[in-house]
């Protein structure tokens, strides 16, 4: 019969597990602030521009996942013109780029958070953890760098929200974004945790980067094959692909933290599901989707594609400058 461990023999084999994981882990790369700081620059450039281009198809989306139950039965191809067409007629050509000076503060803002924490925390990684596969690294990165960055930019993300759905609310002329944020505060008594309003589903939509970038760096090592570097198509269709699975798995996030953010009276995670559910059954967390998806997957090929060439220019430039 065996006796139970003594607290000593627990301590010594805790002592040698840990010097024999010691023993696997590699040396930690230094890290390179010069190409952290190209990485944070490349990830708000390609942000911009995605904003930019992709900002009528932002709007659409936003409006129909705080509208889910208002044309359910529409396909993208008729939803998006036909939305595109009220708005022009409603709120003017202007009215397709409400919330634009939002965006272009809140998108650059998290991508160029975003790709230089996930960058670093992936060489960390594979230095202190060679133990454990890539794929997981990968993820641990994505969804940790993802955690930082939602609790930074929320603020942003709640005042862009709230700016491109005041139309449905029966406003007129769209607001600044201090106006906004004053509004927002003064609706909850100036409480500025109102600014962090959608967390919980922020949170839980973490899975959706956890999906999409271990999809992403797979697919580029698949496309690289024994070339040196991807090429611009290599990124657009591994960024394209890896966002369409992490969009169809984990969307029902995106319309709970849009509900929530746009709610004119305080909705919390469980209440906002109750409700979606009541109103609109379970098509009613999939609101929008086809319109995301026809929105998401340009704006994503833009932005991976000019950070990861932004990012392959300023590494051959600095290179270049300290081979000197």
């Amino acid at each position: 019969m065996t006796t139970p461990s003594t607290s000593s023999d627990v301590t010594t084999s805790n002592h040698h597990f840990l010097k024999q994981n010691r023993k696997h882990s590699l040396p930690v790369a230094p890290r390179d602030y010069v190409h952290l700081y190209s990485s944070l620059l490349a990830g708000a450039g390609s942000g911009a521009l995605a904003s930019i281009t992709c900002a009528p198809l932002d709007l659409v989306r936003t409006r129909l996942q705080v509208w889910g139950e208002r044309r359910g039965q529409m396909g993208a191809v008729q939803i998006i013109p036909q939305m595109i067409r009220e708005i022009v007629a409603k709120e003017g050509w202007r009215g397709c780029f409400r919330g634009l000076g939002a965006t272009l503060i809140t998108v650059p803002a998290f991508w160029g958070v975003y790709f230089p924490v996930y960058n670093d925390l992936k060489r960390h990684g594979a230095s202190a953890y060679p133990q454990y596969s890539t794929a997981i690294i990968h993820m641990g990165a994505a969804v940790s760098a993802g955690a930082v960055s939602d609790v930074l930019c929320n603020p942003l993300f709640v005042i862009r929200t709230r700016i491109q759905t005041d139309f449905l609310h029966g406003g007129g002329v769209p607001k600044s974004i201090v106006a906004t944020a004053r509004s927002l505060l003064r609706e909850s008594g100036g409480n500025y945790l109102i600014f962090w309003r959608g967390m919980t589903a922020n949170m839980l939509g973490l899975s959706h980067v956890g999906v999409q970038f271990p999809v992403y760096e797979r697919l580029k090592r698949m496309l690289r094959q024994n070339q040196s570097r991807n090429t611009a198509f290599h990124v657009m269709i591994a960024s394209a692909l890896s966002k369409m699975t992490a969009c169809v798995l984990t969307y029902p996030h995106e319309v709970i933290r849009s509900r929530m953010m746009d709610a004119r009276s305080q909705n919390g995670f469980v209440p906002t599901c109750r409700q979606i559910y009541a109103k609109e059954g379970w098509a009613g967390f999939y609101a929008g989707l086809p319109v995301s998806l026809v929105r998401v997957i340009p704006n994503t090929c833009i932005t991976f594609v000019t950070y990861e060439l932004f990012c392959q220019w300023s590494r051959e430039m600095i290179d270049e400058y300290r081979s000197k």
